[in-house]
């Protein structure tokens, strides 16, 4: 049985067969969050909108990916670099109750429509599909990208009817993903038809000069993801719900004539990163942070992590035929350059520390990741609301002190309750497929500096350090010194 399991969701994740032929699922259409939902009478008169516009329409299903748990059940082989505890909804397969990211192909003049609810308050929502597997001239196979296409439609940007008073939760939405001009024009067209308001219709476009649209073996795959991250307080248990039910329906709409003109949409212009605000007057402050953390802990051997910036860009990966990892625009992304085993030691730690993005306002939220090399699988992080619920004490008080955070991280945290623990969740344990005790190193994201819309510079941050105590002489190894 678990090999014919695991059979069947190689040929899903690697080929995405399913959804070129037209696969059908039933969606659930009602969103059980929020006080208003999208009728199923609504989206059927849609939908006969398109038919009548000589569309084909398919219905593809939706929901929550826990990307740990399809590592641990091997049905993913890496975890892509995933946001430890991060929230993410996808256009899925369903494989024996479990949902599974669906690849699916795409002609040129076809197009995914999503319709339902934008989430409740979180720090960061964002909608975007990407190139999963691109075929290069000259190469026998496919080679995996899982590059963003481009800027996402994020909550600082997205259309709702809500978005111009700032208040883009719990609003409906469309989104249309597609590379042509004309066939957006009619989907928005069939849209109006059927009373939805020209306000909600975004679309996610498809550049066709990076990517090779088309069915079969000599054409590109995509996903779909959606992320939501950190619930606004008071709004914990309304994100929980969603996730286990976000009520959005997906079309998949195809031609049945083949003689419709082409007009593709141009790739868009980039938000720029930047502002040109620096965190650089931060600099003593973090150096005397630095100091205090080494006081701390007398009798102990300290190593200092360089950090470096870690993931690319969606263009650098096509071009460079690099795997980038599912990234987005609306973070920056920053990593340890050594990596470290976890040691059996119960008096080895990590202490990670740096400035906190979001207090000083150069991103929406902040957050550290504790990664198993091998398998790119985020196991615990922490995210910047929660920093000071985790701090070890030592920042100094003075005015730059809002602006920093100090944590503890560890194999063994024994009763010390501010400290965290590299563990998975008890629902995945045991899981055989991720060993803790090979190489782990943490990486570091901040979203959407909010006068930009797009993830900040880093050449406009100060990076997040680590620094990994062990219990012996007094003495710093200064081999990898980040200040």
């Amino acid at each position: 049985m678990r090999t014919r399991f695991m059979w069947a969701l190689v040929l899903v994740w690697l080929f995405g067969t399913f959804a070129s032929t037209g696969f059908t699922a039933a969606v659930n259409r009602t969103n059980e969050i929020g006080s208003a939902v999208i009728s199923s009478s609504k989206i059927d008169a849609f939908k006969a909108a398109l038919n009548k516009d000589g569309f084909t329409v398919a219905e593809w299903t939706y929901g929550e990916v826990d990307v740990a748990q399809l590592v641990c059940m091997g049905a993913l082989q890496t975890g892509y670099a995933n946001n430890a505890g991060g929230n993410y909804l996808a256009i899925t397969n369903i494989i024996q109750g479990t949902m599974v990211p669906s690849q699916f192909q795409l002609q040129l003049n076809d197009a995914i429509v999503i319709i339902g609810r934008t989430p409740p308050p979180v720090a960061y929502f964002s909608y975007r599909s990407y190139l999963f597997s691109h075929h290069y001239d000259g190469e026998l196979m496919p080679r995996t990208l899982f590059a963003s296409l481009g800027d996402t439609l994020n909550n600082l940007v997205i259309r709702t009817e809500g978005s111009a008073n700032g208040n883009p939760y719990n609003q409906d939405v469309i989104v249309v993903s597609t590379a042509d001009r004309g066939i957006d024009a009619r989907v928005r067209a069939s849209a109006l038809a059927a009373e939805f308001s020209p306000d909600i219709i975004n679309t996610d476009v498809i550049p066709s000069s990076v990517v090779k649209l088309g069915k079969g073996r000599d054409f590109d795959s995509f996903v779909f993801l959606n992320r939501l991250s950190v619930p606004a307080p008071g709004h914990e248990q309304e994100l929980t719900d969603y996730m286990q039910h976000p009520g959005m329906t997906v079309l998949y709409l195809s031609q049945t004539s083949t003689n419709t003109p082409l007009n593709p949409f141009p790739t868009p212009p980039l938000r720029v990163r930047g502002t040109g605000m620096s965190e650089a007057d931060l600099m003593p402050a973090l150096g005397a942070l630095r100091k205090a953390i080494l006081d701390k802990y007398p009798g102990y051997k300290a190593t200092e992590f360089t950090t470096k910036v870690w993931i690319t860009e969606w263009l650098d990966g096509i071009q460079r035929k690099k795997n980038v990892l599912g990234e987005t625009r609306d973070t920056s992304y920053l990593r340890t350059t050594a990596d470290f085993k976890r040691a059996d030691d119960p008096d080895e730690f990590l202490i990670i520390f740096g400035v906190n993005h979001q207090a000083i306002g150069k991103a929406t939220y902040s957050s550290f990741s504790v990664y198993q090399k091998e398998k790119d699988l985020g196991i615990k992080g922490l995210n910047s609301p929660d920093f000071a619920k985790y701090s070890i004490g030592v920042v100094p008080q003075n005015a730059y002190a809002p602006y920093l955070y100090a944590s503890k991280v560890a194999r063994n945290c024994g009763d010390d309750p501010q400290c965290i623990q590299i563990e998975l969740p008890e629902y995945l344990q045991p899981c055989a497929e991720v060993d803790l005790s090979k190489e782990l190193f943490v990486g570091f994201r901040a979203y959407l500096e909010p006068p930009t819309a797009v993830g900040p510079n880093p050449a406009e941050l100060l990076y997040d350090q680590v620094i990994k105590f062990k219990k012996s002489s007094r003495e710093i190894d200064r081999t990898q010194l980040t200040i």
